[in-house]
Parts: structure tokens; C-alpha cells; sequence
């Protein structure tokens, strides 16, 4: 819930680990371990206990009392007041609303100043609120219909108003907002997907609506969201701007981002398909990002609709019908660019419609996006449409995938469309990955237009270059393998050590359990709650670094990223970390690399007392003793997340490495064991190495045959 300040109910600024990390500079694992290091770091007053929130001004005392940089800008407090103002699902409704404000204020700075007034009196403020809203509504008429009278301000937001109208003076009033709606987009995007500014621009980019004819042009959104498209094309110079989204939250950030900017724009609140607020409306360009994979997207009312010139989209392919919306909108030669997912190019039920978007000459160009600029699920390709005259004549379509680079995509188009010299030069120089395909040959039984099916992914141009460094790379690795295979002499079987050492002595051996009961080793399981919550993924700012059960099984360092809670536990040098897998137990040291790491879901965490019990003894005694009880070993090629019979979680796997013997010796004998078994471990580490190396040269090896930057033997002779 927010907080408010005790002394005068003002809502109180809140800040997250991100938040603190951005502002210091820092990633978010070093907040984490600050709040486990400092017993004076600021307790959270609010948000859950995986999203904790803090009060700013604790933070801010906290950060001076230990002098370390903390930078805060005016667009930052307003953002942390926004945030203690109202939980996440509000979030959009108050930026939206502080956006028109700022609008407002732009076009009449006396007026706001003199409706906001200066009492911090709860009565002035709940007066203000009660006016606010008419008073923007008249200043701002082109703001987003929204059905019904306008709802007033909460009385806390008006202190938040006053301190925007402050901060313009540092940041001006379409740089704050944009600052504003960034951070909005961070949490809005974690719930909705929205569309990465990189690929706004390439879209106005390839949609040709750059340069001075830029300020004629009319361009469509039928589904703006916060407006990263309409947003673009204002950058680039675009006179006049429509957009249509169906949540009314997002169509009002989206216009106060664009009516900040000065210009015509024009955003409404409805559902495109079903009430369409541009109808008989033709513009020069049309940008899209619809909503994948809609249920009702209106199917049964708009059987009879005009905009099916290629035929009625099936109940099941919703963003076909997006495609045929936005391309009966566009004035004829108009281009129509629209971001589709990977699976519309392919499904057969959608078939019918691409064979006469590509007979129409309607469909110009499929191209994969990078994945990179889609954290969450899989990225989706870009479809190149124009409104074709009515005798165009179908020739060919550009198919291929950007990989990790945009800019490819752009080169590529600019060479599919460049005027051709004469008639013989069929074919441009296209970049690597991308390939020209005559409609005819995409006219089969399943007009599949994946980019993916057609276009063989070249390997990098480095191929050739890269695979002696690779060779190098595993002749290294098998010498170091040689080195650290340790020297282990056969001595026969000696009679158990039992000197009464460190209060150890005793049986020959003990279970596990009992010797963490006698306080020599403490038993750690990630939670339940905390192992659902992980996700493995790659790194991002923010997040801390995850040991997981694979990392342990291929004796790597941690390679799973998870977000802080608080039911967490940070991995320490020394622990031991141990996995039930089929052929066994595997257990390992912590060392240098996994300090601070968290401890992964399935995997068991042996905290030892070091005066008792050596950690690499204690490792090895349990690999050993895995080893002894399923007659196989638990190496290095051990089978990917497998677990014995009956294991299945990491209460079960606590209970199996608790039953398993550990040898009584006295701690010199320990650490003498222990010695050699840390040996094994870096015999193994070297041995995952080798592996390692070998399949990068063999990867890089068929690669390079294959695309004739590698020849073996005499390569001058062949």
C-alpha cells in the first residue's frame, strides 16, 4: 500500500531495489547485499516481500550517513511520489492524468500554478482535486474521450502536481514526461507487451517518413498502447498523428507524450476492430503492434466488414484481420508495417489469406526481429504491407531475420527496393540472412513465409577467423587436463582413522543427519515459494546471480539469474552445495566466482563448522558415498536435471543426502582427504574444459567447411 507521511498525510516518496540501483549506479545484487551487510539499511515500509519499497528519504540519509553517490533528479522525485501515491495497477491511471497536467501547464503556466495553489492544508488539497480535471479537460480538449464525466483527482495527487510544475524548470515539461513514462514502462511491461523504441524507429525508417515530406504525412496507430510508434514518427517529423488503443489508461499517456511535442495528434479510446474511429479515413503510413493472440476480437460482428478484401480471417487469426484493418487504411502505395508473432507466417488456417496478400502484391517483406529486444517470449517478425494499386502484378518477397542487428534490416530493404540498373540484375546485393523469393514459389499447399524455413542463417563472417583461437583454446585445455589429473597411488584398504579429534570421534562413520544434529553441519533448502519464483534466463541489470542444479552437475559457475526476496539465501565461501541426480549425489565446494550467488531450487545447502568438519572433505565423502550407493559414477556426463528414483524436490534430496555416511576422522586426516579430493574437483573442472572446447571447434569446424572458410589439409590444392 502507499505510504503517507505522519506529520501531514502527504503521500510519502517510495523507492524499489531497482529504483536504488539505477540512482547509485549499481546493480541490484549490490542492494541486496547491502540490506544483509548493514544492519542500519533502511527496513521496507510497503510493496511485498519480493518487491519490497522504501522510504526515499531513509534511503537518501543512508547513502549520505555512508557517503556513497546517490543522484537524484527532479523527474526521480516526481516519479518516487507517484509511486508511494498509488499501488502498480494505478500506476498508468495517475501518469496518464499528471501527463494532461503537464499539457496544461505547458499552454497555461499562470493557470496551473494559481489552481494548484500552495496550502498543504487536506481541505485545499481535496479542493483542488475536485476541480483539477475540468480545468485540464478545458485546456486540453484533444486529450482521449472517455466515456462518462471525468473522475476527480485523489487529494494526495495534487502535492505530486506541484512538485512536477517545479521540476519542469530543470527538465521542461516533454523531457520530464518522457522520463516519467519510461519509468512507467519498466512496470507496465512486465504485465503487457509493448514495443521496443528501437523497432518504433525502424519501422518510420522503413515506412520512408523521414525527411521533409515527413510533415505532410498522416500516420496510424489503431493500437498505440503508450505510443512508442506515434512517438517515433514525431521524432522524425510527422505532422499528424491518429491512434487508437482500447485502454483508456494508455491512450492518455500516449497523448500527453505526443501533445507535449507540439503538433496534431489525435488519440481515442476504443477497440479498433469493433468500433472504429477512423472508418472511411485513408493515411499515408499505418505502424502497428496489435495484441497477439486474442480470443474475441470480434469475429461474429464484423463477418459482413469491408475490410476483407483478401479474405474473412478465421475465428482462430486475429492478427490477420489486424493486417486487412490496417491495410484498408492506408491510401494506395501507402506502406503498413505491423509486428506480427513468428507463428501467423505459418498457420495453416491463415493460409487462404497470405496466398492473395502475395497474389495482390499487398505483402513485400517478412523479417525476424531480434530476440534480444524480447525478454519475454519469442520475438516476432516484422511484416512489410503497402496498399497495392489495383493491376499490380505479384514478383517477389524479401524474407530473412535481423539476428542482433537492425540495421541489416534497413540495408536489406534498401537494397530489395533499389531501382535496378537494367533488366539482367535481378538480384541486389542483399546483407547476410536475408533473400529475395519469387511469390511463385512461396504459392504452395502451405504458403509458409517464415523467414526462418527459407533463409539458411549464414554463419558469422569470423567463422574462419574464430576456429584457431578455438583449437588453441582445447589444446590448452587437454595440456591443463593433464596437469591437474591428480597422482593417486594405490595403498590398499587401510583400517578406519578414529582418533578422538575435535570432538569427532567415535563409529567409523555417521549418517549425515546425525552430525547436523550434533551441530557440525547446518541444512539448508531454498524454499518452496522462492524456487517457483525463479527464472533462469540471461543476465539483466538488477537481478542476482542464481546457482542452479545444472551449474552444480556441470561444474560451472552460476549461470541462473532470480530477482531479491527475502526467503533467499546467499551462498558464502566455503558451503557446500550438493544435487540428487540419477548416477548419484554431487556435491561441491563454494568458492571465489559463486560467492554471493543465491542458492537454486533442488539444490541442498551443507553450512559447515569449519573446526569440525573440512568442506572439501565433506564434498567429497558425499560424492563418494552417492557414488558407493549407485554403483556408477556422478561426473561430468551425467544426465541434465535427473534425480533417483523417488527424488523429487529438495525436501526429498535433503532427506537423501541425510541418510547418506560421512567417515568420523580427526580434522588432519579430514583435510588430508579433503586435498585430494579438491584435486578430483579441478580434475573434473578441466575435464568440462576439454568438452567444452572440443564442441565450440567442432561447431565452428562444420560451420566453416560449410561455408568455405575452412579447408583442411593442402586448402591451396582443392
Amino acid at each position: 500500500m502507499p505510504s503517507k507521511d505522519s506529520a501531514n498525510g502527504a503521500v510519502a516518496a517510495t523507492v524499489t531495489a531497482s529504483d536504488i540501483a539505477r540512482l547509485a549506479s549499481v546493480g541490484r545484487a549490490a542492494v541486496s547485499n547491502w540490506r544483509h551487510r548493514f544492519a542500519d539499511f533502511p527496513r521496507p515500509v510497503g510493496g511485498t516481500s519480493s518487491h519490497p519499497l522504501f522510504a526515499l528519504t531513509e534511503v537518501e540519509h543512508w547513502f549520505a550517513r555512508h557517503d556513497r553517490p546517490f543522484q537524484l533528479e527532479p523527474a526521480d522525485r516526481v516519479w518516487q511520489r507517484i509511486r508511494g501515491a498509488v499501488d502498480d495497477p494505478r500506476l498508468g491511471e495517475l501518469v496518464g492524468r499528471l501527463g494532461a497536467f503537464l499539457v496544461y501547464h505547458q499552454r497555461d503556466p499562470a493557470g496551473a500554478v494559481r489552481l494548484l495553489g500552495s496550502g498543504e492544508d487536506a481541505s485545499v488539497a481535496a479542493s483542488v482535486a475536485a476541480s483539477v480535471e475540468a480545468a485540464i479537460g478545458q485546456a486540453v480538449p484533444e486529450l482521449p474521450n472517455v466515456a462518462g464525466a471525468p473522475s476527480p483527482w485523489d487529494p494526495g495527487w495534487v502535492p505530486i502536481a506541484r512538485v512536477a510544475a517545479q521540476a519542469v524548470g530543470r527538465h521542461g515539461h516533454a523531457d520530464l514526461f518522457d522520463a516519467l513514462r519510461a519509468r512507467f514502462h519498466e512496470v507496465h511491461s512486465r504485465r503487457a507487451a509493448a514495443l521496443p523504441a528501437a523497432v518504433a524507429e525502424l519501422m518510420v525508417t522503413l515506412a520512408g517518413l523521414r525527411g521533409p515530406a515527413a510533415a505532410r504525412a498522416r500516420v496510424l496507430d489503431p493500437a498505440c498502447g503508450i505510443g512508442r510508434s506515434l512517438a517515433a514518427a514525431r521524432a522524425a517529423g510527422v505532422g499528424e498523428l491518429l491512434g487508437q488503443d482500447v485502454d483508456p489508461t494508455v491512450a492518455r499517456v500516449s497523448a500527453a507524450g505526443l501533445l507535449l511535442r507540439g503538433g496534431q495528434a489525435r488519440i481515442v479510446v476504443g477497440d479498433s476492430l469493433r468500433a472504429d474511429a477512423f472508418a472511411g479515413e485513408r493515411v499515408d503510413a499505418v505502424l502497428c503492434r496489435p495484441p497477439f493472440g486474442q480470443r474475441t476480437w470480434g469475429y461474429d460482428e464484423l463477418l459482413g466488414s469491408p475490410w476483407w478484401r483478401y479474405g474473412l480471417p478465421p475465428r482462430g487469426e486475429p492478427e490477420l484481420a489486424w493486417v486487412q484493418y490496417c491495410l484498408a487504411h492506408a491510401s494506395v502505395g501507402a506502406p503498413v508495417l505491423v509486428v506480427m508473432p513468428v507463428t501467423a507466417a505459418s498457420r495453416r488456417a491463415g493460409r487462404r489469406i497470405r496466398a492473395n496478400l502475395l497474389r495482390a502484391r499487398a505483402l513485400r517483406a517478412v523479417v525476424g526481429l531480434p530476440p534480444a529486444l524480447f525478454p519475454v517470449g519469442s520475438a516476432p517478425d516484422l511484416w512489410i504491407l503497402h496498399q497495392p494499386e489495383e493491376r499490380a502484378s505479384a514478383v517477389d518477397v524479401l524474407l530473412g531475420s535481423a539476428d542482433g542487428d537492425l540495421g541489416a534490416v534497413e540495408a536489406a530493404w534498401r537494397s530489395f527496393t533499389a531501382d535496378r540498373v537494367d533488366a539482367a540484375d535481378r538480384d541486389p546485393e542483399l546483407p547476410a540472412g536475408f533473400r529475395r523469393m519469387p511469390v511463385a514459389d512461396l504459392l504452395d499447399e502451405e504458403v509458409d513465409l517464415s523467414p526462418r524455413r527459407h533463409v539458411r542463417l549464414a554463419p558469422a563472417p569470423s567463422t574462419g577467423a574464430s576456429f584457431p583461437a578455438a583449437r588453441e583454446g582445447l589444446l590448452a585445455a587437454v595440456t591443463a587436463l593433464a596437469g591437474a589429473i591428480p597422482d593417486l597411488a594405490a595403498v590398499g584398504r587401510p583400517a578406519q582413522d578414529s582418533a578422538p579429534d575435535g570432538g569427532m570421534a567415535g563409529a567409523a562413520d555417521l549418517p549425515l543427519g546425525e552430525l547436523a544434529r550434533a551441530g557440525a553441519v547446518h541444512i539448508v533448502v531454498a524454499s518452496a515459494s522462492a524456487s517457483a519464483s525463479v527464472q533462469v534466463q540471461v543476465q539483466t541489470d538488477g537481478e542476482l546471480r542464481l546457482l542452479t542444479a545444472d551449474d552444480v552437475r556441470l561444474t560451472r559457475s552460476s549461470s541462473g539469474r532470480a530477482g531479491p526476496r527475502a526467503d533467499q539465501v546467499l551462498l558464502q565461501s566455503g558451503d557446500v552445495v550438493g544435487v540428487a541426480t540419477s548416477a548419484g549425489i554431487i556435491a561441491r565446494v563454494i568458492e571465489a566466482e559463486d560467492v554471493g550467488a543465491v542458492l537454486g531450487p533442488r539444490l541442498v545447502l551443507l553450512r559447515v563448522d569449519p573446526d569440525r568438519l573440512d568442506p572439501f572433505f565433506l564434498a567429497g565423502s558425499l560424492r563418494a558415498a552417492g557414488g558407493y550407493r549407485t554403483g556408477s559414477g556422478a561426473g561430468v556426463g551425467a544426465g541434465a536435471g535427473a534425480q533417483p528414483a523417488g527424488v523429487t524436490g529438495g525436501s526429498s534430496a535433503r532427506t537423501e543426502l541425510r541418510r547418506l555416511r560421512v567417515p568420523v576422522l580427526p580434522m588432519a586426516a579430514q583435510r588430508t582427504r579433503g586435498a585430494d579430493y579438491r584435486r578430483l574437483a579441478a580434475t573434473e573442472r578441466s575435464l568440462r574444459g576439454v568438452l567444452d572446447f572440443g564442441a565450440e571447434v567442432v561447431r565452428l569446424g562444420y560451420l566453416g567447411v560449410a561455408d568455405g572458410s575452412l579447408r583442411g589439409g593442402d586448402a591451396g590444392s582443392r
